[in-house]
Parts: C-alpha cells; structure tokens; sequence
C-alpha cells in the first residue's frame, strides 16, 4: 500500500465548517416572515442519506423534522403551522416549488401545530414529529422540506433563519419563499434535517446545517484558553500538507497541526502567518502550507489549531443541534471544536471552528513488486 498524490493544489479540505472553506461566518440572517395564510418556506435538494440507503420517515421511532427559528410569535389557538416533507413540483418555476394545490402544499408527511401549543419556540432549533403521513426517501431523491402557516390566529408570525450561500445564485439546492402571494428565490441554503423512523438521517447535499449565527472569539496568548480549533480522526491513512482556516488578525498567529490532543499534544506541523502577509485586516480566508506534508494514520487523533501570540486574532464558530449533524460537513461527527489553556485540549462536540487541514495523498492499493531478474 502507498500514499498517492491527487493530482493539482493541495485543497481537498477536512474540517473547515460549511461549503469546504467558502463560507461568510456573518451569513445567518432570517430568511423570511410568514405571517398570512398558506405562506411557507420551502427548501429543495437532493437528500443524502446517512448510509446511503432508503429509509422511511412517519409517525413512529425516531422519525423526525429539523429546522430553525428566528423570532417567532406563534401563541394563538387559530393558528395552525405546518412542517413536514414533499414532492417537487415539475411543472412549475423556477423558482422551484413543492407540489400544491391552489398554493396549499400535498405534504406527504408532516406535522400541524397548533399556535397555543407552544410547538414552536422563538430562536431556537426545532424537532417536529410527524403526526400525518409517510415518505420514503432514497440516497439522491429530490424532496421539498416545507414550513407553512394553514391558519392564522391574531397576529401570529415565524421567521425562519439560515445561511446565504457563498457565491451568488446557488441555485440548488435552493429555498422558496411564498410570501405576499408570489414565489420568490430567497438566495438561501437549506437549514434542515430529516430523520428517518429507524435512526438513520437525511440532509441535503450542499445545504448548511446550522442552530443559529456563528459566534465569533477573539483571544491571544494572554487569554485563558490559548488555542483553538477542530480535532478530527480519519478512516484511511493521508497526507496531510497544509491548513485553511478563516480569521481576522492584526498580530502573528501559528497554525499547528497536532496528533494525540486529548492526551499530551504533540506539534506535529506548524506554519506561522504575519498580519503583515494578509490582504486584509478584517475576516478572510487563508489557505497555507507547512514546510513538509504530515502522513497520518487510520484512526489517528489529531487537531487543527489556532496559535496566536500576544496580540488578538478573532474567528468564529458554528453550532449544531446534536453532536451527529457534523455529519453535514467534512469529517462527519469525527470532527468537532476543541480548546486548550496549555494541557490537554477540551472537546466540543456540537461546535466546529473555521479551520480545516488540506490533504492531497491517499491510500492507494498499489505496491512494488520485488522479484529477482525484473
């Protein structure tokens, strides 16, 4: 067996939260106000399922719908909200839309809540079981997560939060707003997750799981805690050659790559960055290189960490609701944020920080052949 080079730059990215390194950490924002009658937000993708096989969503076992709220006003016995799961219409769009009836959705599966219930609560990361319906969802189908107001007592509204895309016109996957009687592209990605009735889950390719706005940290050497980062193990052997990460900084800072972190870190790797070198003082990207590729093991332990020295450097991170939504991004629910003052570092498993490692070389197969004579 052998470590074999990808052929180009160095960038196939492990860690580095939302969109593998392009992503605007001051993109959540509400994506629309539902406040009338058969109003709705409506994300639309491809589902990737968790094993890749088909699984069913109902009103039984661990079935479940995913989404988020801004603020949210939603107390009135008259209304009646529902958020469940449909088809996609093929008919109509762009922009696209989910199969309805006179702008009513033909939820296959879905769950109403009652305004008084207190089902929906104000910024906050929303689980709906289904109380209606079934749907069976392959690896790759194309399904319609929807949220929409069937009823409307007083005053009652929800707004909806998510992320912008990193470039503009991301057209799919893609959320619909219907609102003020019109269909309109929102230039949002979908912020929702499926689970599915026997625990596997759903998410749509290229979408962005996210409970809320990222948060932003600042600190220095001089702070309590001195690094951060994301710890990550991988399933195969690699080659390890750089690190990408997103920060704002007007002093040096160290990217180190390290092995064993929960137990006595070992600074495997390390590339330093003067705020001398960077096009901008404010947040941006930064994608380097360390001297020489690390190779690591299956299974092996390791962080990508923020080092800054006495000045401050800011970045950010972004959370999830549960621990298994890293599943959405690079390295799975094996990556997660993680801190240190100067021991071990600390694990944060529904957090991830802006900042990935850049791997190039693969397990590959092939091996040389000894034999005498050849």
């Amino acid at each position: 067996m052998a470590l074999v080079n990808l052929d180009g730059v160095p960038l196939t990215q492990v860690g580095f939260p939302i969109r593998s390194g392009s992503f605007n950490p001051g993109s959540w924002t509400t994506i629309d106000t539902v406040d009338a009658v058969n109003e709705a937000i409506i994300s639309i993708g491809q589902i990737w399922t968790t094993d890749g096989g088909s699984h069913t969503i109902n009103t039984t076992g661990s079935s479940s719908l995913g989404w988020r709220t801004n603020n949210v006003a939603v107390s009135n016995a008259g209304t009646i909200v529902k958020v469940g799961l449909a088809a996609v219409d093929n008919t109509s769009g762009p922009p696209a839309r989910a199969v309805n009836v006179a702008n009513v959705i033909t939820f296959n599966v879905s769950r109403s809540i009652v305004g008084s219930s207190g089902g929906i609560t104000d910024n906050a990361w929303q689980e709906h079981v289904p109380d209606n319906g079934s749907m069976t969802i392959a690896n790759g189908d194309i399904v319609a997560f929807c949220t929409q107001m069937t009823a409307r007592g007083g005053t009652d509204l929800y707004n909806t939060g998510g992320v912008s895309p990193p470039f503009a016109n991301t057209s799919f996957p893609c959320v619909t707003t219907y609102t003020g009687g019109s269909y309109l592209f929102s230039g949002f990605l979908p912020t929702v997750r499926i689970s599915f009735s026997d625990g596997a889950r759903g998410y749509f390719i290229g979408g962005a799981v996210q409970n809320g706005a990222a948060t932003a940290v600042t600190w220095s050497s001089g702070s309590a805690q001195k690094e951060y980062g994301n710890a990550f193990t991988l399933p195969f052997p690699a080659r390890i050659y750089g690190v990408v990460a997103s920060l704002a900084t007007t002093g040096p800072v160290d990217f180190v790559l390290y092995s064993t972190p929960f137990g006595t870190p070992v600074a495997e790797r390390t590339i330093s960055l003067s705020q001398r070198q960077v096009g901008v003082a404010g947040i941006g990207t930064v994608h380097m290189l360390f001297t020489t590729p690390y190779d690591a093991q299956a299974n092996q332990p390791l962080a990508i960490i923020f080092k800054p020295g006495a000045t401050n450097i800011t970045t950010y991170y972004r959370s999830v609701s549960l621990a298994w939504d890293q599943d959405q991004d690079s390295g799975g629910d094996a990556c997660y944020g993680a801190y240190r003052a100067t021991a071990s570092f600390f694990p944060l498993y529904t957090d991830r920080y802006m900042i990935g490692a850049t791997l190039q070389g693969f397990l590959h197969p092939a091996r040389s052949s000894h034999i005498l004579g050849l």
